[in-house]
C-alpha cells in the first residue's frame, strides 16, 4: 500500500496530521500554544555485542545512524532492556545469553545520543541482582537520564518521574507484568504492574501535572497482535489517568488506539536489538507526536509513524517496500482495535 494511502487511513482514524518521515517534527503551532515534541522508540539493549564495542571504545556505536533525528525532539523515549552496570568487561551470563548488561559508560551516551528518559521496569532489570539495578540507576542519574519504575526503597517505587519542558509537567510511570527468576522481593525494587498499587499513585498525580505517560512492559514475545489481557491493562491505565500508554516486551510491533483523548501504544518492538531471523523483530517503528497545553485544554497531536530497522545499529527506514510494510501491519493492527 503506497505511504499516501498509509497516512490518510491513520488521519481518518484519529483525525492526526502530520508526515510520516525521520526528519523531525513538522506541526504548525498556533500562537498561545506551548508544544513538546515527543519522539518513543522500543526496546534498547546495550548488553552483549553492543557493551563490547562500547567497552572497546566506540562508545556511541549503536547511536550513529538516529542521532541527528532525535536532536530535532524535545524529549525522547526509550525502554531501558539493560542494566548498566559495572561486571569486570562481562556484558552477557557466560552461561545464559538470556542474562545481560550494558557498561557503566552507557548511561553518559543516552545523553549524548538525545535519549532523554527511559524505563528502567522490565524483565531485565534484575539480571545482575540488586546491585546491578543499583548502579544501573546511579549511572542514569549522573548522566542526567531520567528514569521511572525502579527504586531504591519500597515507598518510592511506584513514584513517577517528573518532566518539565517549555511549560508543560509531565508525570512519567513505568511497571513491568514480567520478571526473570523472579528473586525474592523484587517488587519492592521494580514496579510491578499491580493495578491496585500504581493506579491510586496515577490518580493522586493526575490533576498536578498536564500529561502523565506510562511505560507498560508486558505481553508474549512474538506474539501476531496484543493479547486481551495487555489491550484490558492498557485500557485501565487509560482510565486511571495516562494520556499516553507505551507498550513493550513482545520485540515485534503492535497498532494504536485512541480511548478518548488518550493514546495507547501497544508494542514498539525493538530498537538496538538484534534478533535476526524474523522480519518484525528486525523492523519497527518509533512513534513521534506533539504535546500541546493552550489556556483550557491539553491534547496529544501530530501522531506520526516513524518506519524503523532494529539491530546493533538501528536507522529510520526510507521510504520502499520495508517501510510501507511496517506502515500496514501498523494500519491493520489498529483499525477496530477498540472496538475488540
Amino acid at each position: 500500500m503506497p505511504v499516501l494511502h498509509v497516512l490518510w487511513l491513520f488521519a481518518a482514524l484519529w483525525g492526526e496530521t502530520g508526515r510520516t518521515t525521520s526528519d523531525g517534527p513538522q506541526a504548525a503551532v498556533a500562537p498561545g500554544v506551548a508544544t513538546v515534541h515527543l519522539l518513543a522508540v522500543g526496546d534498547v539493549n546495550l548488553g552483549r555485542h553492543v557493551g563490547r564495542v562500547m567497552l572497546a571504545g566506540d562508545t556511541l556505536f549503536p547511536f550513529v545512524a538516529v542521532r541527528d533525528t532525535f536532536a530535532a525532539y524535545d524529549l525522547v523515549f526509550a525502554n531501558l532492556e539493560s542494566c548498566l552496570s559495572e561486571q569486570g568487561g562481562e556484558t552477557e551470563h557466560p552461561r545464559n545469553n538470556l542474562i545481560f548488561t550494558g557498561p557503566p559508560i552507557g548511561a553518559r551516551m543516552l545523553r549524548l545520543a538525545g535519549i532523554s528518559m527511559v524505563a528502567t521496569a522490565n524483565n531485565h532489570a534484575l539480571d545482575y541482582g540488586a546491585r546491578g539495578l543499583s548502579e544501573t540507576m546511579s549511572n542514569l542519574e549522573a548522566a542526567g537520564i531520567t528514569f521511572a519504575g525502579s527504586a531504591r526503597r519500597a515507598r518510592e517505587v511506584f513514584e513517577p518521574a517528573l518532566i518539565e519542558r517549555n511549560g508543560i509537567r509531565i508525570a512519567f510511570f513505568a511497571c513491568t507484568a514480567i520478571m526473570n527468576m523472579h528473586p525474592a522481593g523484587w517488587d519492592t525494587l521494580v514496579a510491578f504492574a499491580d493495578t491496585a498499587r500504581l493506579f491510586p499513585r496515577m490518580r493522586v498525580w493526575r490533576d498536578s501535572v498536564d500529561f502523565l505517560i506510562l511505560s507498560y512492559h508486558g505481553g508474549e514475545e512474538y506474539r501476531e497482535r496484543a493479547g486481551s489481557e495487555v489491550r484490558a491493562f492498557a485500557r485501565a491505565a487509560a482510565d486511571a489517568g495516562a494520556d499516553l500508554v507505551l507498550g513493550h516486551h513482545p520485540h515485534v510491533p503492535y497498532g494504536w488506539e485512541r480511548r478518548g483523548k488518550k493514546l495507547i501504544v501497544h508494542s514498539l518492538g525493538n530498537f538496538v536489538f538484534r534478533q535476526p531471523g524474523k522480519f518484525w523483530t528486525e523492523n519497527s517503528y518509533a512513534v513521534a507526536m506533539v504535546l500541546k497545553k493552550g489556556s483550557d485544554f491539553t491534547r496529544i497531536d501530530s501522531v506520526r509513524c516513524l518506519p524503523v530497522k532494529c539491530g546493533f545499529q538501528p536507522a529510520f527506514l526510507p521510504p520502499g517496500p520495508d517501510a510501507d510494510r511496517v506502515l500496514e501491519r501498523v494500519r491493520t493492527l489498529s483499525i477496530g482495535v477498540s472496538e475488540e
